[in-house]
């Protein structure tokens, strides 16, 4: 069985999934202009992570922190923007974003948590 807070991490990993694989499905029929690298990559380590923290995998836990600490540094970068935007209240809203990505890091981190999903 899988431990809830597992599931909801397993299953915000499946709306990054879902958003990466429209915007890759945006770009492929031409709806929008931009580079298919980085939606591809997104979607690639949104499913590993997903599919992976669902079936306890042990490499999955590596993907999914390696997958929040990028979402700390764009999301960190986005908040920069706004406040050099003259928007600090948006800023201020998307730094404190991130603390839940640094939390979901501590939690997979725990000894309690590393136990579920085995050795290597």
């Amino acid at each position: 069985m899988i431990p809830i807070p597992v599931a909801l991490l397993s299953l915000f990993y499946a709306v990054i999934a879902a958003a990466s694989g429209a915007s890759v499905w945006r770009v492929i029929t031409g709806a929008s202009q931009q580079s298919i690298l980085w939606p591809a990559a997104w979607l690639a380590l949104s499913l590993g992570a997903m599919f992976g923290l669902a079936l306890l995998k042990p490499w999955s836990r590596s993907v999914a922190i390696m997958g929040f600490a990028a979402l700390c540094a764009v999301t960190l970068g986005v908040a920069g923007l706004m406040v050099a935007g003259g928007r600090p209240g948006a800023g201020l809203m998307a730094t404190l974003i991130v603390g839940f990505y640094v939390l979901a890091i501590r939690y997979l981190q725990r000894p309690s948590v590393k136990t579920y999903f085995g050795k290597g």
